[in-house]
């Protein structure tokens, strides 16, 4: 990501849902768990317009050493999940105009930015799916047709994802550098009083907490012993971090996140024991 007083080349984009990723991650041999919760929309006047929105969100990234490999395609699968999770609860929460303005300004969210990662590892894409999402929330369908388009968007990421075939250690790197991104983020949009100095980066910061929970609980579910005992350790490292956010569109937050920078350690390690 850029420092906000870097500038920044723009370039055409497709703008969907499934976009801008600034790392590299999500894969699955074990079960891969992306858990669940669109072609050119117009949302963007112009992807200057698009970029100068997405800029306000990048700050809470730097610096984040991202792992490599198939751990970092499934984290970048994680930028998009991450997304279309924030998206999907402010819209069923029935915050639909709040939905709408984090889907036009995240600069997580253009798909030709996977595309070349996809083409990679051989996976099929999700570009349908994504087009269906944006497009449920972009003409203000009702709430089971969103809630619907997630699942089926969800379900498209995770065939993707199995497609790197990720061992359980890649599999948890990847849970590692969301968790850190979560970190980078909160501190980027949060002030040390715990006012919310810069919203979308407080929600991208939810949303890739929230990637990295769902993926460790579906590990637990997916009965391989090894990947149930790293999930639930994963998860125990969780507990309780969701205090940090109250809510998407609150205005005030926690003064100490540092449970998620602890967190992130304790899961490094938790991926460096497997074998």
């Amino acid at each position: 990501m850029t420092d906000e007083n870097t500038p920044r080349t723009t370039r055409p984009r497709k703008w969907s849902l499934a976009g801008t990723v600034a790392a590299t991650a999500l894969a699955a041999a074990h079960p891969v768990v992306v858990t669940s919760l669109a072609a050119t929309t117009g949302l963007h006047a112009s992807a200057a317009q698009a970029s100068e929105g997405g800029e306000a969100g990048e700050s809470g990234e730097a610096g984040v050493e991202l792992s490599e490999g198939p751990s970092a395609f499934l984290t970048q699968l994680g930028y998009f999940e991450g997304t279309y999770r924030i998206i999907s609860r402010l819209y069923l929460d029935g915050e639909t105009n709040a939905a709408r303005a984090h889907m036009e300004e995240s600069h997580h969210a253009f798909y030709d930015d996977i595309e070349d990662a996809l083409q990679a590892y051989g996976a099929p894409g999700f570009r349908a799916e994504d087009a269906a999402f944006v497009a449920a929330v972009r003409d203000g369908a009702d709430a089971d047709t969103v809630r619907k388009a997630f699942d089926t968007l969800h379900e498209a990421i995770s065939l993707n994802a199995a497609a790197a075939d990720a061992s359980l250690r890649d599999q948890i790197l990847s849970l590692k550098d969301l968790v850190a991104l979560a970190a980078a983020e909160y501190e980027g949009g949060v002030a040390g009083d715990g006012a919310i100095d810069i919203a979308i980066e407080y929600r991208d910061s939810w949303g890739f907490y929230d990637v990295a929970r769902a993926r460790a609980r579906a590990m637990v579910d997916s009965g391989t012993p090894d990947a149930v005992k790293a999930g639930q350790d994963v998860l125990d490292q969780l507990d309780g971090a969701e205090a940090l956010y109250p809510g998407l569109l609150t205005d005030k937050a926690s003064t100490d996140p540092s449970q998620l920078t602890v967190a992130t350690g304790w899961i490094e390690i938790i991926a460096l024991r497997q074998d």
